[in-house]
């Protein structure tokens, strides 16, 4: 398969968004929220990745989050 074929396929299909985020994206507020948050949570430097990773596995069970 071309690869320029493979790439303009994956292109017409558009991003895929989390379903957490297509409900949020009805209220902008809230998805810029998500957003930010995430990208703090990934330019943190201060805690190891793999703790990081493992708060977010923790909060999100506690909160019942399925993502």
């Amino acid at each position: 398969m071309n690869p320029y074929l493979a790439v303009v396929r994956v292109l017409r299909r558009g991003p895929l968004l989390p379903a957490p985020y297509k409900k949020a994206l009805r209220h902008k507020p809230t998805f810029f929220g998500k957003l930010a948050m995430e990208r703090w949570i990934g330019l943190g430097r201060s805690v190891p990745h793999d703790l990081k990773v493992l708060a977010t596995l923790r909060a999100g069970s506690l909160v019942g989050c399925l993502w």
